[in-house]
């Protein structure tokens, strides 16, 4: 009798532990947390002090890149700004209105005057709905930038590194197509009575990438230590380039668009093409967690470098991150954002698509590094500009993470290589 006690018991705990563990995976999900919970308006009486460390070419040549974005679009496509939804045809009509006044050269008084009368604006504030957790998180910022690498369009003892294309059995399925909302009320018909978290009908179910069998099944993708290091990929003509050096192409899908550099001087632009679904993992947070290196020493030159003088562990430390970029060749020598126009160095962020609108105008404030002649960080410096949401990543999830493009130069590598501050960041709202 105390044994079935005892044992009863035990299942009980276990459920109920199990119970607590999806409650608090549910309330920590991002794709249960809306826009509206993470955009707070700014009162017009608080508004920061509009400061702008570039120059207004810049800002005109990556709005001007923005409205060929917004000109694609159907008028009535809506952005969710947290406090209201906008039409695409609101956002255009006001942002060819910016670029008319930019025209005329006003000073930074006169734009935010501009700015005020055409927007509201609201700020980016990452809560959580645990209780324990109420404290809410400053946004992170990290850089990207567009690297050269060496390569060919053919191997050989040099060139052994393929750079792939898209394959064609990797298939991406909207789960939001799905009834799956059913399915959850009967899994867990208790969620629908919580007094607190969104509602079951505002769930939204993501896109999953997989991989299509010929019998029709979808499974998950081949992940990275499959393509690169048991060559499930070989013999499927799939290789775009081919680059010399393995460190480099890891570092390749990390920015997602990079230029490759052929013996006779020609250069190739490739960008993203697609992803094998399997989420991201950051081999600099391993190295903590392994306590081969500090938190504060971590650094995308510090990996590299700590990497190249290890070599036995390469392949250890890459197969951490099962996540895969596949690439395409671009017509252009610039970097293309995810709405497949360029992007401008200073000027253009990358955030998580489900909390941000894209093409959206918005603000900036954190800290760039400054460097010695001999390229030795020597400090931190405060900077504040308008930039323009037009990019995304796979490392960049949450309302508390911004990436910001760097450039194509060895300054932009330099920056986006220790880039890891805490700042604030900002949207404008059409009125």
């Amino acid at each position: 009798m105390k044994f079935r006690q005892r044992y009863a018991f035990l299942v009980v705990l276990c459920l109920v532990l199990f119970s607590l563990f999806v409650l608090v995976i549910y309330l920590k999900s991002p794709r249960l947390i809306r826009p509206q919970e993470v955009l707070q308006i700014v009162p017009d009486s608080c508004w920061p002090a509009l400061q702008d460390d570039l120059d207004l070419q810049s800002l005109r040549r990556a709005l001007e890149r923005n409205l060929v974005y917004l000109n694609k679009l159907s008028g009535k496509r809506k952005f969710d700004y947290g406090l209201q939804v906008v039409t695409a045809d609101q956002v255009l009509a006001v942002q060819v209105e910016l670029l008319d006044f930019i025209d005329q050269k006003p000073g930074l008084q006169e734009l935010e005057l501009f700015l005020k009368k055409k927007f509201k604006l609201v700020e980016s504030v990452s809560r959580s709905r645990l209780p324990w957790q109420k404290k809410e998180k400053p946004v992170l910022f990290t850089g990207y930038y567009v690297p050269t690498l060496q390569g060919s369009r053919q191997p050989d003892t040099r060139y052994r590194y393929p750079l792939y294309r898209k394959p064609t059995d990797l298939v991406a399925v909207d789960l939001g197509k799905f009834d799956l909302l059913r399915q959850v009320r009967n899994l867990w018909p208790w969620l629908e009575k919580l007094p607190f978290g969104p509602r079951l009908e505002e769930l939204r179910f993501p896109t999953l990438r997989g991989r299509l069998l010929e019998s029709g099944k979808v499974i998950p993708y081949l992940t990275r230590a499959e393509i690169d290091y048991d060559g499930k990929l070989k013999g499927k003509n799939l290789e775009l380039l081919w680059v010399d050096d393995e460190i480099d192409r890891f570092f390749l899908q990390i920015q997602g668009s990079g230029l490759v550099r052929q013996a006779d001087g020609e250069t190739i632009m490739v960008g993203y093409a697609a992803a094998n679904g399997h989420s991201y993992r950051s081999i600099g947070g391993w190295l903590i967690r392994q306590g081969l290196m500090t938190r504060e020493e971590v650094s995308m030159p510090s990996i590299r470098a700590w990497i190249r003088n290890h070599p036995e562990r390469m392949a250890e430390i890459f197969k951490i991150n099962p996540s895969y970029v596949f690439f395409r060749e671009l017509p252009t020598s610039e970097a293309l954002g995810c709405y497949n126009v360029p992007i401008t160095a200073g000027r253009s962020i990358a955030t998580d698509r489900k909390f941000f609108p894209g093409g959206a105008l918005a603000l900036i404030a954190t800290e760039l590094p400054t460097f010695s002649p001999t390229k030795e960080i020597t400090g931190w410096r405060s900077c504040s500009r308008l930039v323009f949401n037009q990019d995304t990543g796979g490392a960049i999830k949450g309302s508390h993470r911004v990436d910001l493009y760097c450039g194509d130069d060895k300054s932009a590598e330099l920056t986006a290589g220790v880039l890891k501050q805490a700042g604030r960041l900002f949207f404008f709202v059409p009125r």
